[in-house]
């Protein structure tokens, strides 16, 4: 049989990202220590990179909502918006 595929708590990944980020250890170190592989850790450590550049670029996460959800909800308060000025329109051109 093959081997089984070891999981890593997001703690765990944390930790071992941040020791690299910070110098203490290297990929090579870091492997060898966890018993992950390098390239493993190479993908963590942009996995983290990128999800901080998005926050720093201004992207909030709204309560789970996706960016389609809000750009779905932002169309449908134009819409409604604009359904109430026809709405009105009309009521105006009856009297």
């Amino acid at each position: 049989m093959g081997k089984q595929r070891k999981t890593w708590s997001t703690d765990v990944k944390e930790a071992i990202v941040l020791s690299v980020l910070r110098g203490e250890l290297g990929v090579a170190e870091a492997a060898r220590q966890h018993g992950a592989n390098e390239s493993l850790i190479h993908s963590w450590k942009t996995q983290f990179l990128e999800a901080g550049r998005a926050r720093l670029s201004g992207d909030r996460p709204d309560q789970g909502m996706t960016t389609l959800e809000r750009e779905n909800d932002r169309l449908k308060r134009i819409v409604a918006e604009k359904e109430l000025e026809l709405d009105i329109a009309r009521k105006v051109r009856r009297l």
